[in-house]
């Protein structure tokens, strides 16, 4: 009786450690998945702000006016990117969410075009992209609903704060949310202060 009392302890303690074990497994594979995702979110915030920043900091450059459109969510402006002579038109701008993929509700894309370019865009987990305007002082400039190209206002912009939410397009194992990265940057494009 003592032996299989001593039989059933051991296959009872030896399914607590199995069991320990494959939790354990079960936890590690979904700490491994969940910093995967969030090195790639961060890996597309970088991709995306350094195209970003080498085109911002560009306006203006061999040509005026330098931007031709501003929104809180949409922006264009002209800069010789060839540095051939020949002014480009660089416009960004944003989808409406992408409700529906399947995957994140909030992604959108964010495009580009230049010139008559057909505009690329990719979906790399954005989920803001805000734009706001200040003038030589630092004060921010409002800017109508819609957008303006007015060049009365346009003018006065010196600076551009960008504001950019990415997000992982599949939540995380650990707590089902999304991993994020969020990046901010003052950009004072040396061609916009030069026209002071």
């Amino acid at each position: 009786m003592d032996t299989m009392l001593d039989t059933i302890g051991s296959m009872v303690v030896a399914g607590l450690i199995m069991l320990a074990v494959m939790n354990m497994n079960v936890s590690l594979a979904d700490t491994g998945s969940d910093t995967n995702i969030q090195v790639i979110t961060q890996s597309n915030l970088t991709d995306i702000a350094d195209g970003i920043t080498y085109d911002f900091y560009k306006i203006g450059f061999r040509t005026s006016p330098a931007i031709i459109f501003a929104d809180t969510s949409a922006i264009a402006f002209c800069a010789d990117l060839e540095k051939d002579g020949t002014p480009d038109t660089v416009r960004y701008w944003i989808s409406p969410p992408l409700a529906g993929s399947g995957l994140n509700p909030n992604m959108l894309i964010l495009y580009r075009s230049v010139n008559s370019n057909s505009p690329t865009g990719a979906s790399l987990g954005q989920t803001s992209f805000v734009l706001n305007y200040y003038d030589s002082t630092g004060a921010e400039l409002s800017i109508p609903a819609g957008g303006t190209s007015s060049q009365s206002v346009l003018s006065r912009i010196k600076s551009i704060k960008i504001a950019l939410m990415v997000e992982s397009p599949t939540q995380l194992m650990s707590d089902s949310t999304f991993a994020g990265a969020y990046w901010v940057q003052y950009i004072s494009p040396k061609n916009l202060r030069s026209l002071m």
